[in-house]
């Protein structure tokens, strides 16, 4: 935000050149000026250090070094923001054009400027940069609340964790030595107690999971879909009591360049969703497949469950979401947003197409 009194620092070697500034910036009727001036780009970097300057009106000219190089060597200085920076030259299209690249906000063409000009240009400058300062401020803050919303839901697990192991603990004593003596309605609290216990613990996984993964560096790799898919179905099936599933996976799957555990998380998620939500009766089948595009890759997990309405199609992938009851379907409402999110690190998208009563084809696409 642009102050009452602006501090300029003039550089520039030519003292009729820092008269003729000084005296077009103080007809400015909305600001005053305190002017700091150096001839040389080496005293320019110096007095940076020291004033701070709110801008910079910078000859491209200097004796010692010209006008970009100041500019590349104030932005590998100990700045954390650029200073606002006005370059001013002599119609050099080439130079103006090479200045605005390394970091500054305006250029002006000695001779041709008006105090109007200048003036505006000025403004312009300050305001950008603060701008940026104010968005790298928010940026920060931002990052110190995600650190601190992790560091809250591992010690939230944490803290769940230990009476929940308590109330599973002694439900399960209840329910293997006790149950004969209870009667009807105290068999069905202690199975009520053991299975709201359940879902408690795989809703804290699921929690746990989402927030590791928003906040893990994100590796690329080769990896062999065959492989890391072949492992993740056998993984999923071996839970099934039953073999009322088919998971046709090809023979072919490529190896693809990405995040091996966000690559996992996508299958496991998109798996596990198609296991839950398959229709009674019905010999689920999912098919996994992935195609290669120009400069993309995009997995798709199809299965003949349920199906959802186009209506639900975005909010199924928000956290804690779900278009069921727990007693219908189980689950937390974080599968489909870990999907999400892993997709979203590798700057990546996510979709879904369906027809309720028939099945879904979840489609996640992949930049390489």
């Amino acid at each position: 935000m642009i102050t009452s009194e602006l501090k300029i620092l003039l550089i520039d070697n030519s003292p009729e050149d820092r008269e003729l500034l000084r005296r077009q910036l103080m007809q400015d009727s909305e600001y005053s000026y305190h002017f700091f001036e150096e001839e040389t780009g080496r005293r320019g970097l110096e007095a940076c250090e020291t004033i701070r300057p709110d801008c910079i009106l910078l000859d491209y000219g200097l004796p010692d070094i010209n006008g970009l190089q100041f500019l590349a060597e104030l932005q590998d200085g100990a700045h954390t923001m650029p200073f606002p920076v006005v370059m001013l030259t002599r119609g050099d299209e080439a130079v103006a054009i090479q200045a605005m690249k390394r970091g500054a906000q305006d250029y002006l063409v000695k001779g041709k400027m008006t105090p109007e000009s200048l003036h505006r240009a000025v403004h312009n400058a300050i305001e950008r940069v603060d701008m940026l300062r104010t968005m790298d401020e928010q940026q920060r803050d931002l990052e110190k609340k995600n650190q601190e919303l992790q560091a809250f839901a591992y010690a939230l697990a944490h803290d769940l964790r230990a009476p929940l192991r308590a109330i599973r603990g002694f439900g399960q004593i209840l329910a293997e030595g006790q149950m004969e003596r209870l009667d009807e309605e105290g068999q069905h609290c202690v199975q009520n107690i053991l299975k709201a216990s359940i879902q408690m613990d795989h809703l804290i996984d699921d929690l746990l999971s989402y927030t590791k993964i928003e906040h893990r560096a994100v590796r690329h790799e080769p990896i062999s879909l065959d492989v890391l898919v072949m492992q993740i179905v056998r993984s999923l099936l071996a839970r099934l009591s039953d073999r009322e599933v088919e998971v046709t996976v090809p023979g072919n799957l490529p190896v693809i360049n990405g995040d091996p555990t966000l690559i996992s998380q996508i299958f496991i998620n998109l798996l596990d969703n198609a296991l839950t939500y398959r229709r009674p009766d019905v010999k689920l089948e999912v098919v996994i497949s992935c195609e290669i595009e120009p400069g993309a890759f995009v997995i798709r997990v199809r299965d003949n469950g349920i199906g959802i309405a186009s209506r639900h199609y975005e909010k199924i992938f928000n956290i804690f979401q779900r278009l069921h009851g727990e007693e219908m379907y189980p689950g937390t409402g974080i599968g489909l947003a870990i999907v999400k999110k892993s997709a979203e690190l590798m700057d990546g998208e996510v979709w879904v197409e369906s027809v309720e009563g028939e099945g879904s084809t979840f489609s996640v696409r992949i930049p390489q």
